[in-house]
């Protein structure tokens, strides 16, 4: 099972696969065991040859920046799909069901010749850093900028920005953005591109949320979607959401101040399902909650001060839903009433 996964994934990548195939493909690694089996795989490629053991969880950056590297002697330049034209679609909807399936293309590419560098000139480095859930970082860009990167979340980009200002992201941050007239800053999140000259905002595009958001603190930014060739401009107080390919973007108004709280520490949602309260939780706490195999469909609001103990937001969320939780070490269950 896994090792057919892992062919599958290589022919999607090189786009061997058709329409139906690859979309099937997609569908069938959105579910838990898909998931299971696929991470079990790429696990399994992270050993190392010189020790014959496996790359430990802490060790996981450093095992982003090699694949990246080893991506790049395949692909000439990181931040351009490899995929033919009519089929970089797929790589799209699988970079919005996995975070870490732009990084792991070249884990199945042993007989691709390295691309030589031009004569004299050095290819950069890619740099990676990753958040496990539970885990939120402050991380200082070549460029001055600053990056707020929450749980969950990966971000790469080449070190010292020698072609531009460009990261790809996967999950949520926060981007206070050195200015700099000459040299725009731009977000890769799947289709969707942000692009700042000087300016602080926040991308919300996890891999298993319906739809990337993009909100605006301070400045201007231009949002564009390379799918529809389509194009907003945001202003503060302004967000934008993207779903479905087919979907175009919309913009809105927003309270800016209530979605970046993140990054000071502050959990806070409003009007939210359950369901997405639940994931929010885990990558929050970096815990796994059990519950019903479909959540009820309630709305939650709440916002909790800073560092809050999961078993108060557990106790609060329990007296207004009406459930009750059992805890065992990092396991959460939740029993909802009936």
């Amino acid at each position: 099972m896994v090792k057919r996964l892992v062919e599958t994934w290589r022919r999607l990548m090189v786009g061997s696969l058709s329409e139906k195939e690859s979309s099937d493909f997609i569908k069938e690694l959105e579910s838990d065991e898909g998931k299971r089996l696929f991470y079990k795989a790429v696990e399994s490629s992270f050993t190392d040859p010189t020790t014959s053991e496996a790359y430990s969880d802490w060790d996981k950056e450093r095992v982003l920046q090699q694949l990246l590297e080893k991506k790049r002697k395949t692909d000439r330049h990181w931040s351009v799909p490899f995929l033919r034209p009519k089929k970089w679609y797929a790589a799209v909807a699988a970079s919005l069901v996995f975070g870490t399936f732009f990084f792991t293309g070249a884990l199945e590419f042993p007989d691709a010749e390295p691309v030589p560098a031009a004569d004299g000139v050095e290819e950069p480095t890619i740099v990676v850093k990753y958040n496990p859930k539970g885990k939120k970082t402050k991380i200082q860009l070549p460029d001055l900028t600053w990056v707020y990167l929450n749980a969950d979340s990966y971000l790469a980009y080449e070190q010292g920005f020698p072609n531009g200002r460009e990261v790809r992201l996967v999950g949520e941050a926060f981007f206070d953005v050195a200015k700099d007239s000459l040299r725009p800053f731009t977000v890769l999140t799947g289709s969707v591109h942000t692009t700042a000259l000087g300016t602080s905002f926040n991308i919300h595009a996890y891999s298993d949320s319906r739809q990337i958001q993009v909100t605006l603190a301070t400045g201007k930014v231009r949002v564009q979607d390379q799918v529809s060739a389509s194009e907003l401009h945001l202003l503060p107080g302004e967000a934008l959401a993207k779903g479905d390919s087919h979907v175009p973007m919309r913009k809105y108004s927003v309270d800016a101040d209530a979605i970046v709280s993140w990054k000071d520490g502050v959990l806070q949602f409003e009007q939210m399902p359950l369901s997405d309260v639940v994931r929010l939780l885990e990558r929050w706490y970096g815990v796994t909650i059990h519950g019903p195999s479909v959540w009820p469909e309630y709305k939650c609001s709440g916002t909790f001060r800073k560092n809050e103990y999961l078993t108060n937001v557990l106790k609060v969320l329990g007296h207004s839903i009406g459930f009750r939780y059992t805890i065992d070490e990092k396991h959460i269950t939740i029993h909802i009433k009936p």
